[in-house]
């Protein structure tokens, strides 16, 4: 909730984890110009950090979602998303949003949780065929692998 009531209207909402695509400075109230989720609109910049983009992978995944231009410098190819991940030709992947926490090792129903990916409301994860007889995907989670509970995830569009 917004302590700046004039502007409440006018602020992007967002969840832990969420990444933003931030405009320009932050201007003298303190926020930014920020979009995510098709939405748009100020974000305070005490609740934001910028994400360091160390690997390529990362790179890679938030130049495809939008969050940063693409790098045509040359200086070091961006890989396509199945080099990286080693993905089949065949098996289709999916972008899903994360609409809560999960925790594998408080809330799985499994007996392997080890072999779950633990994520944040918010967090975007890329998905690898069907999901099982027990309700969960093959996931992707910023390079690491792991089953993910579908009720936890919604479709989110590439574009």
């Amino acid at each position: 909730m917004s302590p700046n009531h004039e502007t409440a209207a006018e602020e992007l909402p967002f969840v832990p984890g969420q990444i933003i695509k931030v405009f320009g400075d932050k201007d003298s109230d303190g926020f930014y110009h920020g979009e995510s989720g098709g939405l748009s609109g100020y974000v305070p910049s005490n609740m934001v950090a910028e994400i360091p983009v160390d690997d390529d992978y990362l790179k890679h995944l938030l130049m495809q979602q939008g969050f940063l231009p693409v790098d045509h410098t040359g200086m070091s190819p961006t890989p396509e998303l199945s080099d990286i991940a080693s993905i089949p030709d065949d098996v289709v992947v999916r972008r899903m949003v994360a609409l809560f926490d999960y925790d594998p090792w408080e809330s799985s129903p499994n007996m392997d949780s080890e072999a779950e990916l633990g994520f944040r409301s918010g967090d975007i994860i890329y998905v690898f065929g069907d999901m099982d007889q027990d309700g969960f995907y093959s996931g992707d989670l910023h390079g690491r692998r792991g089953l993910v509970p579908s009720n936890f995830l919604q479709p989110l569009p590439w574009d």
